[in-house]
Order: structure tokens, then sequence, then C-alpha cells
């Protein structure tokens, strides 16, 4: 986690990267700590800048996103305060790694660029899928390239596609799988 997060910090609290004003850092409520550490270091980070008179991004914590579910389980999200999205680039920190949790982050990942993000980064720590990401029989199924394509078809955004960040993709390969519908 300490790793994902300077990494994250790098990337997305530089002055280099995106636009001048602050990005929305949301997240599932299973990576609810790793958001804290990476809110905390980029806070850090633009407080030394100011220090040292560097223009620094600030990333901004928002817990927007109320995730519940109705009697039948399905998801009942909902994002508060939804007007704060619009021509703002937001990192929505991801976790696949649970199937009970897929469906959910998803619907919410093709919802964000509907209500006008700038920009949106979809961070996952892990790819669950990675295991299988060939066919060694006839008859197996690739579900890894399955949940690439549906990543993929995340609705593009005002400044373009969807960046998908993966720390753990387990087989190079596995990068090819993106953006090929």
């Amino acid at each position: 986690a300490n790793q994902v997060a300077y990494v994250l910090i790098h990337i997305f609290c530089s002055p280099s990267t995106m636009s001048r004003r602050s990005s929305i850092l949301l997240y599932h409520t299973t990576q609810e700590p790793l958001a804290e550490k990476i809110h905390a270091l980029c806070s850090s980070r633009r407080a030394s800048c100011v220090e040292t008179e560097h223009d620094c991004r600030q990333c901004e914590k928002k817990d927007l996103i109320k995730w519940s579910h109705f009697p039948d389980g399905f998801p009942n999200i909902f994002i508060e305060n939804v007007k704060e999205i619009a021509g703002r680039d937001v990192i929505f920190l991801a976790a696949l790694d649970d199937m009970k949790n897929i469906f959910e982050q998803c619907a919410l990942m093709y919802a964000l660029p509907r209500y006008l993000a700038k920009s949106l980064t979809i961070i996952l720590p892990y790819f669950p899928t990675g295991t299988m990401e060939r066919v060694d029989h006839e008859g197996q199924i690739a579900t890894a390239k399955t949940l690439a394509m549906q990543l993929s078809a995340i609705p593009l955004c005002r400044d373009g596609p969807v960046q998908i960040v993966i720390f753990d993709i387990h087989a190079l390969q596995e990068r090819f799988y993106f953006g090929s519908l």
C-alpha cells in the first residue's frame, strides 16, 4: 500500500499533470485506508511545494459516493454533490478483487464520464483476473480479457479515454487486452 501511495503521489500531485484545478479522489469503501494515505501524502507534498514556491496540484479526497444495496443485493449507488465532478480531473481508487464489488464499481466508473468529468483515471492496485489470461485448452475462457474489455468500454471523458493504472497486472501481455474493442 505504501508503494502504491507514493507512486500515485508522484503521478497525480506533480505540477505537470492534468489541470491546475485540484483533482477529486474517489474510492470504493474497501480502499478507504489507501485513499487516506494518498490524501495525506499529497497534502504533505503540496505543503512542501508552497514552501519552495513550486505549483503543485491539490488532490481532494471526497466521500461523495454512498454505497448501499437493495434488498435483492443489487447496488444502490448515489453520488452526493454530483455537480462537483463536472469539469474536474477525477481519480477513482478501485478494488476489483472481490466478485461482489465488481458490478457496483463498474456502474460508477461508467457513470462518472456522464457527469462531465474532465478526465477519469482508474487506479487498480491489483488486476484480479490476471491469473486467467490465456487459453491452454479448447473451451477455457480467458476472463482477464473479458474484464479488460469491460473496463475499456467506459465512456470517454471530455479529455478523451479513461486512463487505467494497474500496479499488479500479473502477466505483461494483459496490458494489450485493454482498449481493443
